[in-house]
């Protein structure tokens, strides 16, 4: 399958560069350039995955990734000009799943969304609603947090919590291997993927969310527990 990439970018010269790098391996490219234009191109293309600038005028990156979030799980990347880490966490939790720092390589930023790619779900064009492909037909509960595998959902006591496509591969690994200590390059190595490589404070920002979303007192978490020294684990009890 031929995946298609929405590039929004207000660099005309940006967008062509990618344009010329993504087609000649194999990806199909549609524009925008901006937050306003890029919402109209997304839900008329249907792409498999938004490479999205986070400064652009009218309507900024930030915006723009949380009102593609109302509607679908697609893999976001940010592209930004900016290494302040504050701008970087806020895209991460506005909903983006990644992100380069300009400028960049090409090969990098191909090798992350190759394997955005290989972890997102699966999409019929027809309706552009999110289905996924269940490894196991299972749910997994621990006291009042419900993971159920057979529609990638989680419930805290019945009431459906919306988790972004990483954040729920995040959770879902976790549980799925409790008590043992995760560094955050091994849990960006597992959910990412072996080649990816990226900063590994985007962990500790999906955790955070993910935390905000779960526990009941975010300062003393039950389920997900930072280990000093060590790195993260699900506490199953």
């Amino acid at each position: 399958m031929q995946h298609k990439i929405l590039i929004i970018e207000d660099d005309p010269t940006i967008s062509e560069l990618l344009d010329l790098f993504l087609t000649s391996n194999g990806f199909t490219t549609t524009f925008a350039s901006d937050g306003y234009e890029g919402l109209l191109q997304f839900e008329k293309e249907h792409p498999h995955l938004v490479l999205l600038d986070l400064m652009m005028p009218n309507l900024g990156g930030i915006q723009t990734c949380r009102e593609i979030r109302k509607i679908s799980n697609v893999p976001i990347i940010f592209i930004s000009c900016n290494k302040d880490s504050i701008d970087i966490i806020e895209g991460l939790e506005a909903g983006g799943d990644d992100y380069v720092i300009k400028p960049f390589k090409m090969e990098e930023l191909l090798a992350r969304i190759r394997s955005n790619l290989r972890r997102a779900p699966v999409y019929h064009q027809a309706d552009f609603q999110p289905t996924f492909r269940p490894i196991h037909q299972k749910v997994l509960q621990f006291n009042e947090l419900k993971i159920d595998e057979s529609n990638q959902k989680v419930y805290i006591d019945e009431q459906e919590i919306s988790l972004s496509f990483k954040e729920y591969r995040l959770l879902l690994f976790l549980a799925q291997n409790p008590n043992k200590i995760w560094s955050a390059t091994e849990l960006y190595s597992n959910i990412w993927g072996n080649d990816s490589v990226g900063d590994t404070r985007t962990i500790n920002v999906h955790i955070s969310n993910i935390r905000k979303k779960i526990e009941p007192d975010v300062s003393n978490p039950k389920f997900i527990l930072t280990i000093r020294g060590g790195g993260f684990m699900f506490d199953d009890k």
